[in-house]
């Protein structure tokens, strides 16, 4: 095996998470190489409501969360400010809620609570609705709406935000492959020194030598490690679905209340609309998540509840995936924490390899920031400074972005305008 190629570290799994690793390794002079068994961003990166939120439901409870989050979403617009676009939010309260003339003054404060860390993430300030407002900005509503409360948030295009960590991490020096299976972290004595791997379509084998292996499967993460013997990863994996509409049925983000209170919504998110999202503890095969009826119900009813037009629609898709949760008994879905470790499995026999799970989509660069500086560590040697959240991803460099040249060349100008925000 000294004759195979060596890395400084071999990254499992090409979603968001894995190929952010990827990114901010390479650019800081690691030699990297990362294995996808199917398409970069296919799991719960795709399945993803696919936005960069500021954390606003750890306002309450971890106002920390929620700054780190909302400082994040700001670098994130600035490295890939060609797949983001503005979701502005509205709340609105229903008369036949006995609690809603209570509640609505409540978001209110809430909301501008919100408001302190906004300049952070590029957001506009929450507004107060009344129901006449409320209504003339969204006809679909219910009738019996007393007002609302809006906030700013922001979507993106979650695959191509990945593919693009991928690549730039590419440029940088790493091996990128999909289509290929991670089947044994090889170990000397207990230490990780590299992986087997097998492309799934020629059928190709081969050893990858490596000083440091990243687990980052995400939901599979605690699978993947039972089959190599290694403990010290507990997930709890929440199976999320979204409805996908074809269309913008409104311009705005629409929360509502589904029949066990929580919260879902109606989203606009570029040129479909989603409605999601269930989030149930999953015990099945993880390659074959199924979307259930009960399921398409329950959000289609929730959506109703403040949107009673959605029932003039029909879906046309679904997308389904496992959020990586880490393990916490005695807690509700929804109650599950949102943060993430960096786990070491250097005290469960295997020294030199690492897991990393749970977080979410908007917090990937910091996660990865964290990842990085762990592997580092294991090779023991000093980290150089991130700088992810300064540089652009590619596509993201200052460049004319004016529709007048496709325009004069005979396109639409609304063709043109969507063909500069798609590509």
């Amino acid at each position: 095996m000294s004759g195979e190629p060596s890395f400084d570290v071999v990254i499992i799994g090409g979603g968001i998470n894995g190929c952010g690793i990827a990114r901010d390794c390479a650019k800081r002079g690691l030699r990297v190489a990362l294995f996808e068994r199917t398409d970069f961003g296919a799991g719960a990166t795709w399945a993803s409501s696919g936005m960069i939120h500021g954390g606003l439901r750890y306002l309450s409870s971890d106002p920390e969360v929620t700054r780190r989050s909302c400082e994040d979403s700001g670098n994130i617009q600035r490295i890939a400010n060609h797949l983001i676009f503005r979701i502005p939010f509205l709340m609105a309260f229903r008369a036949s809620d006995p609690k809603a003339r209570t509640l609505l003054p409540a978001a209110e404060i809430y909301f501008q609570t919100y408001d302190r860390y906004a300049p952070l993430k590029g957001g506009e300030p929450s507004q107060r609705l009344t129901a006449q407002e409320a209504r003339h900005v969204e006809p679909g509503l219910v009738g019996d709406v007393i007002g609302a409360v809006t906030t700013d948030e922001w979507g993106i295009d979650a695959a191509r935000l990945t593919l693009l960590n991928g690549l730039d991490a590419e440029a940088h020096g790493a091996q990128i492959h999909n289509h290929t299976d991670v089947v044994e972290v090889v170990r000397d004595a207990g230490r990780a020194i590299g992986v087997r791997v097998k492309h799934r379509l020629s059928g190709e084998r081969r050893f990858v030598r490596a000083q440091v292996v990243m687990n980052a499967t995400g939901a599979w993460g605690e699978r993947f490690l039972r089959g190599q013997g290694v403990g010290g990863l507990s997930l709890r994996p929440a199976k999320g679905i979204h409805l996908i509409y074809p269309g913008r049925l409104t311009n705005y983000a629409i929360v509502s209340q589904a029949i066990d209170g929580r919260q879902i919504f109606v989203c606009p998110h570029q040129n479909v609309t989603l409605v999601g999202t269930t989030d149930d503890d999953y015990y099945g095969d993880m390659d074959d998540v199924p979307v259930l009826e009960d399921e398409v119900n329950y959000l289609i009813q929730g959506a109703a509840h403040i949107f009673p037009s959605i029932a003039r629609h029909r879906f046309i898709e679904t997308k389904v995936g496992c959020r990586p949760t880490l393990h916490q008994y005695g807690r509700s879905e929804d109650d599950l924490r949102r943060h993430h470790r960096v786990v070491d499995h250097g005290e469960h026999g295997a020294k030199g390899m690492f897991s990393i799970a749970g977080g979410k989509l908007a917090a990937y660069r910091l996660m990865s920031a964290d990842a990085t500086e762990a592997i580092f560590g294991a090779l023991g040697r000093p980290a150089p400074i991130c700088t992810t959240h300064k540089e652009p991803l590619p596509g993201a460099e200052a460049h004319d972005t004016s529709p007048r040249p496709l325009i004069e060349a005979g396109l639409d100008p609304y063709a043109a305008s969507r063909v500069l925000a798609r590509h």
